[in-house]
């Protein structure tokens, strides 16, 4: 009975340990994506599951820079596990806000095993901007 509940309490420890890295490796990576997206708007075409999204990531990035830009605020991801409960189908493992001055702008919804994997995007959704403006 000892050696089921250590061996229950090892997975579990190491199951939280390695989400905590997933997480923080798409933060890093979405970190990444929109100065690289500026740079370089053909970067994202490695990144999508499916070239139809290429148009909506490039218009959620291409928002994100601009409020950015307009309010002189630092691009801030935040990232939660599971898919996003209104726009998401239950396919991304993660979701990743981007939030200037603790305001999302924008979310998008990511498939990510591990922090070795390649993170792709399965797709992503604006905030209002008239809203984040006018709080």
């Amino acid at each position: 009975m000892v050696l089921i509940l250590v061996g229950a309490g090892f997975i579990s420890w190491w199951s939280a340990r390695n989400e905590a890295q997933v997480e923080h490796y798409v933060q890093s990576e979405v970190s990444k994506l929109v100065p690289r997206f500026i740079s370089d708007p053909t970067s994202i075409e490695t990144v999508v599951v499916d070239p139809i999204l290429e148009p909506i990531l490039a218009s959620t990035l291409r928002q994100a820079f601009s409020t950015s830009t307009e309010l002189h605020q630092k691009i801030v991801v935040t990232v939660v596990g599971g898919d996003d409960s209104l726009y998401g189908d239950g396919s991304a493992t993660h979701v990743a806000f981007l939030q200037i001055d603790d305001r999302p702008i924008a979310g998008l919804r990511i498939i990510c095993e591990s922090a070795s994997d390649p993170l792709l995007i399965a797709g992503g959704f604006k905030s209002r901007v008239e809203e984040v403006n006018a709080q």
